[in-house]
């Protein structure tokens, strides 16, 4: 309508209904920015979490296919049954490679393996003796890397670890025999490696998303003594 200046203008209601109008669409794109910037920090931290899981799986994996055992001695003619004793203690066998849940202090892998590991660049050539251990309290996966030597008897060394990820809420382990899959594996009892592994580990990003991660390793071994690649457990 007119003024009494003749000129154009916009009453109440029409400023009222077009204040109505800014508002409602700059909510409606607020709302899609900050929905799509939730998003995106979700989508960035479960990513993060993902890599960093699949990175240790890929190293866990690499290093487990690579594990190693040395070959049974073939009995000489006539050596009966011979006990082994140093100053007066029964030698143990050498255990290569055990693993499980529920051994003490942490520990859930502890092999021998002919992978290279970062920490022993300067022994590229040798055996590995790799230890890993999952502390629960602070959901910190930790692993222990040095020079492998095949000595008889458990080694109570002290020994230094290095922090590999974490926020793990857990650690899952099954050991395939060839039959079946078991929670536990001990060279010393089994007489073996076992034929796989499988490994599967749950992470918590920084929203408090729990995300799964998992994978099978196959373990092939170059056994000392023939010089001969076999799959673990001799098939």
């Amino acid at each position: 309508m007119k003024n009494r200046a003749g000129k154009n203008g916009f009453t109440l209601i029409e400023m009222l209904v077009a204040m109505a109008i800014v508002v409602s669409i700059v909510s409606m794109v607020y709302g899609s920015y900050f929905a799509t910037s939730r998003s995106a920090e979700a989508y960035k931290a479960k990513m993060s979490v993902s890599e960093s899981a699949s990175g240790v799986l890929r190293q866990m994996a690499r290093q487990i296919r690579c594990s190693y055992a040395k070959a049974p001695e073939s009995p000489k003619a006539g050596a009966g049954k011979a006990i082994v004793k140093t100053q007066g203690i029964l030698e143990e066998p050498i255990n290569y490679f055990r693993g499980g849940l529920n051994v003490r202090s942490g520990e859930i892998l502890h092999f021998a393996t002919t992978a290279s590991v970062s920490s022993l660049d300067d022994f590229k050539n040798g055996l590995a003796d790799v230890v890993y251990k999952l502390d629960r309290t602070t959901g910190t996966l930790m692993v222990s890397a040095r020079r492998f030597v095949e000595t008889a008897g458990p080694l109570v060394e002290e020994r230094d670890f290095s922090v590999v990820t974490e926020g793990v809420e857990y650690v899952e382990l099954a050991f395939f025999d060839g039959a079946e899959w078991l929670d536990e594996w001990n060279f010393a009892q089994m007489k073996k490696l076992p034929r796989a592994v499988r490994i599967g580990i749950a992470c918590e990003d920084e929203n408090g998303r729990k995300c799964k991660y998992a994978t099978i390793a196959q373990i092939y071994c170059l056994r000392r003594g023939n010089n001969k690649k076999n799959d673990a457990g001799g098939r």
